[in-house]
């Protein structure tokens, strides 16, 4: 019994010691990545897929045409993540193109490492949002809008399932980003503003929420990238003057505004300084037209670093896609690109989240995706109904 005993303890120490040899390792490990750097870089484009025929649109364009195209372009240009909005039915044909960005098969036979978002389906089931990247995605969430506006008038974004798409990619060991890709609701009307309001502070919450914003660090514990078409400018106003997309969304979800940190260093010393970059861009009194694609637009890079990333943005810029030998744009909408260099530093706070697990999620399979397009379907019809019953009067 002597010897069991003695025998025992010397098999739990060598256990002990290899235990701390290898968390000293992991520890070693960590340390080593403090101060190494890294870059990447980004397009923001909505791809204008809506199903409408060409001889239904006023230039004659044909959407089918044109997203073969901008599948092919989008390849050739080889970004680290593309975020796409209106990317509906014909989704299928601008992904085979998109072959930078393909899903590895594991040993299983199973998608063992996802490089693009699963499709949501076309019009109406689809939100048309998905990201591309060259980095494994992680932890893929849509969310629709709790609020929206129009259904026969105001763009129709009612009967659609706009919203945004979260995923996760890993840039360090233990060091990740959560890269949202949204498209607000469109026009100018008051009930598209309020809508737009409320999905703003809608996501300032979901992103303080998911990827996980600490009050007393002034930190997140994932560094985080919001993208997409936010239907609105820096200096776009309601009605009683307020600079929504700075009050209800940058300033809540503590977000920098690519676009205005690369300009705002010709106003303000101050990167923070949102009120005195509004003034400027205020004042200068461009109209839509001028604005698109070549100052301050609807498409929009932002960003908040992360527990232990350090996240500039190096260049931010607006480009027009075209067709080459026509030079015809290939949307409606101009696309945003950026560069970012991170740093990878110590982390400020515990980092033992559930959104740190690298979880690939399954496809929903045909007969649920069949479900939520029948959902959808009756759901449209029944805003249709209410909407055409609002001026019926008895």
């Amino acid at each position: 019994m002597r010897n069991f005993k003695k025998i025992l303890c010397v098999v739990l120490s060598v256990l002990m010691i290899g235990s701390c040899m290898g968390i000293a390792v992991s520890a070693d490990e960590a340390d080593e990545l403090i101060g190494t750097t890294g870059s990447f870089n980004m397009i923001n484009f909505n791809v204008a897929g809506l199903p409408i025929p060409a001889s239904e649109t006023e230039d004659g364009r044909d959407a089918y045409a044109d997203t073969l195209q901008i599948g092919a372009k989008l390849n050739a240009m080889n970004y680290d993540i593309v975020a796409l909005q209106e990317d509906f039915n014909y989704d299928i044909y601008l992904r085979e193109l998109m072959t930078n960005y393909v899903n590895r098969e594991s040993w299983s036979g199973g998608i063992g490492e996802r490089h693009q978002t699963d499709h949501a389906g076309g019009v109406p089931l689809g939100d048309g949002l998905n990201i591309f990247s060259t980095f494994a995605q992680y932890n893929e969430y849509r969310i629709r809008w709790e609020e929206s506006a129009g259904v026969l008038d105001d763009g129709s974004d009612a009967l659609t399932n706009k919203g945004f798409v979260v995923i996760t990619i890993k840039l360090a060991e233990g060091r990740y980003v959560d890269i949202y890709d949204i498209h607000a609701d469109a026009y100018g009307g008051i009930a598209s503003v309020n809508a737009r309001k409320a999905q703003y502070t809608q996501l300032a919450e979901y992103i303080k929420k998911h990827s996980v914003y600490d009050e007393v660090t002034g930190t997140y514990d994932h560094a985080v990238i919001v993208t997409g078409d936010f239907n609105s400018s820096i200096c776009t106003e309601d009605s009683d003057g307020d600079p929504y997309l700075i009050s209800k969304l940058l300033e809540p979800a503590h977000l920098n505004d690519a676009w205005a940190v690369k300009q705002i260093s010709e106003i303000t010393e101050n990167p923070e300084d949102y009120s005195a970059y509004y003034t400027y861009a205020k004042e200068t009194d461009l109209s839509y037209s001028e604005t698109q694609g070549h100052y301050d637009s609807v498409e929009r890079i932002c960003y908040a670093d992360g527990n232990g990333i350090d996240l500039t943005c190096d260049t931010f810029g607006y480009l027009q896609i075209t067709e080459d030998l026509t030079n015809r744009p290939l949307s409606d909408h101009c696309a945003a690109e950026a560069t970012f260099t991170y740093k990878i530093i110590e982390k400020v706070q515990d980092s033992s989240h559930d959104h740190d697990k690298e979880t690939v999620k399954a496809d929903k399979g045909l007969l649920l995706k069949f479900i939520e397009y029948i959902a959808s379907i009756f759901t449209a019809i029944g805003k249709l109904i209410a909407d055409l019953g609002k001026g019926i009067t008895f």
